[in-house]
């Protein structure tokens, strides 16, 4: 049977936010190369080191608006990205989150203004974030931070590209 020759535009867009996460290299310009970035939940036997990023379709389904032209599309939809650290010192879990989510905005961010052929800037209308994380400065799991950082995304397209 044939498969279609495209992935689904929101998940072109998921991918690429977990490539994106995954060339953060420590240096000038981030705090922390990743342990482990994952498409899905990681289980804390499988976080070997540490950040470790999950990416997911978040919670919120996405608002589909039909445009001027026909069958052209937007949508809105998140994806969440849930980050676990480990504290430099076990009572020091704000830090570590802190600079995580920093490295997660900046590496979106640069890659949301860029036009290559498909970067964030290539594949959406705009990717952005509205809120700050919910997080978790180590109280449920001493010595380890967790937040999850939601990414707001508009696509445009035909509604079978979507």
């Amino acid at each position: 049977m044939p498969t279609p020759s495209a992935l689904p535009l929101r998940l072109q867009v998921i991918n690429r936010v977990v490539t994106v996460l995954e060339a953060i290299t420590a240096g000038a310009s981030y705090w922390f190369t990743p342990g482990k970035v994952s498409l899905g939940f990681l289980m804390i036997p499988d976080m070997a080191a540490f950040p470790c990023y999950m990416v997911m379709a978040g919670e919120k389904g996405g608002a589909i608006e039909h445009q001027l032209a026909v069958d052209d599309h937007d949508e809105d939809f998140t994806i969440s990205i849930k980050g676990v650290v480990k504290a430099s010192k076990a009572s020091d879990a704000v830090t570590a989150n802190e600079k995580a989510l920093r490295d997660i905005r900046k590496a979106i961010n640069d890659d949301s203004k860029s036009a290559a052929t498909g970067s964030l800037g290539d594949l959406t209308v705009k990717a952005w974030f509205t809120e700050g994380p919910d997080m978790d400065d180590g109280y449920l799991m001493q010595g380890y931070g967790f937040f999850d950082q939601r990414l707001n995304v508009t696509i445009n397209g035909q509604f079978g590209e979507l």
